[in-house]
């Protein structure tokens, strides 16, 4: 199908290709460069307006101007919709807000600093939008109201941090490779380690069974994927080693999920924290999230699940790994730098 505009140089309409390159643009004062898509005029060689190709570039423009100031991006606040199964005006009004807030969020109006943190905070922090809804619970219909709070206090139940309700798949998996320590061998697991080897269980399980392991969404951070509630768990461990585990039910796991989980404690089990993170800085799906951003820049961008599926899933295909042993031999042959 040839692609065709009008082109203002040939007033006429003309053949046109599309070619990728840095541009340069200011918001509010902010001066920076994205990656913007262009057209070309076959014919003269000169740029050709196209409406949906600018709405794309201002996308991406908006979207890397957040990224700088450390604004909510559009696909968190969408993340906060499914999260609590809230609509739109509803979390407006929850939040003090004009009913039309979100809506304009979404649409592309970039929030204020306040307001970007204060949606950041109930993202990843279900205890905080309960304090909300307890404030403001009047603005809600009596059937929302007990809608979120059911679906709030499942998320809490959900949380590793809980005490109180059943632990999370997630916990359980950081608990399966603390439970595998063996300490007469010297194996030591610090958090850094221990979140490395989470997300090579969720990456792993993903590619070979299209689903992930956890339901939690894990961050590209400075160090490598990070999974925030898990974090938070382990946080006062700083970077001490976590003492191991002596009690696990492992029928909490089902057969799938225990062979990932003993392949990738066999495989990544016995690197060292720094290696891993070194690894994972290699592999596309931290990067994609990062979009560009200095590896030791902050950054809580979500590492999408789609990402880690296509990733992993196009490794295990073009390497043929189909074993433990498979895995190991792919492993042990990437060159880490300074390792």
């Amino acid at each position: 199908m040839l692609l065709k505009e009008y082109c203002y140089y040939c007033d006429t309409e003309r053949e046109y290709e599309i070619k990728e390159d840095f541009i340069k643009t200011n918001i509010k004062g902010v001066e920076f460069e994205y990656m913007a898509n262009i057209a070309y005029c076959k014919e003269c060689g000169e740029e050709i307006y196209i409406a949906e190709i600018d709405d794309e570039n201002i996308k991406r423009a908006n979207k890397k101007y957040r990224k700088i100031l450390g604004l909510i991006q559009i696909s968190e606040i969408e993340e906060i919709l499914r999260k609590y199964n809230i609509g739109k005006k509803p979390l407006s009004l929850l939040l003090g807000w004009g009913e039309t807030t979100i809506i304009r969020y979404l649409n592309g109006l970039t929030p204020s600093k306040e307001y970007s943190e204060k949606l950041k905070e109930i993202l990843i922090n279900p205890y905080k939008m309960k304090e909300i809804l307890e404030e403001n619970k009047g603005v809600l219909s009596p059937v929302a109201l007990k809608k979120l709070e059911t679906r709030i206090n499942t998320i809490i139940c959900q949380s590793p941090t809980s005490s109180n309700c059943k632990e999370s798949k997630l916990l359980n998996t950081a608990k399966f490779f603390l439970f595998k320590i063996d300490e007469e061998a010297g194996d030591v697991i610090t958090p850094l380690k221990l979140q490395k080897l989470v997300y090579y269980a969720q990456a792993w399980f993903t590619a070979y069974f299209g689903k992930p392991l956890v339901t939690e969404n894990c961050q590209a951070w400075i160090h490598g994927p990070v999974f925030p509630e898990l974090y938070n768990y382990f946080k006062d461990k700083g970077y001490s080693p976590i003492p191991k585990v002596f009690n696990l039910d492992m029928s909490v796991f089902n057969d799938d999920e225990k062979y990932i989980l003993e392949t990738v404690w066999k495989v990544y089990g016995k690197y060292h924290a720094k290696y891993l993170e070194e690894l994972t800085h290699m592999e596309s799906p931290w990067n994609i999230a990062r979009n560009g951003l200095a590896s030791d820049k902050r950054c809580n961008e979500v590492i999408s699940i789609d990402s880690i599926r296509e990733y992993y899933t196009h490794v295990k295909n073009v390497n043929d790994i189909k074993t433990d042993k498979d895995l190991n031999k792919y492993v042990s042959n990437i060159d880490v730098p300074n390792f």
